[in-house]
């Protein structure tokens, strides 16, 4: 049985860094493949779009960094 006091031990005994830098790279393929890049490169679209991607492409990875580097054993 597991309990409101277990749940936080449980995710943090559960920390999976392979996961998580999993999840980052799935995020940032989905914002760089065709299909959506198509909607944000279009010829009418205003110039920042890209640069967001990358720059939460950029968050991204620094935040799975610092939560790898805490977590490091």
């Amino acid at each position: 049985m597991v309990t409101e006091g277990n749940t936080l031990s449980l995710i943090s005994s559960a920390f999976r860094p392979t996961e998580i830098a999993i999840v980052v790279v799935l995020i940032a393929l989905l914002l760089l493949l065709p299909p959506l890049s198509g909607t944000w490169l279009a010829i009418d679209a205003p110039w920042y779009p890209p640069y967001l991607a990358w720059f939460g492409i950029i968050l991204l990875s620094c935040w799975m960094q610092c939560l790898l580097r805490k977590h490091a054993v």
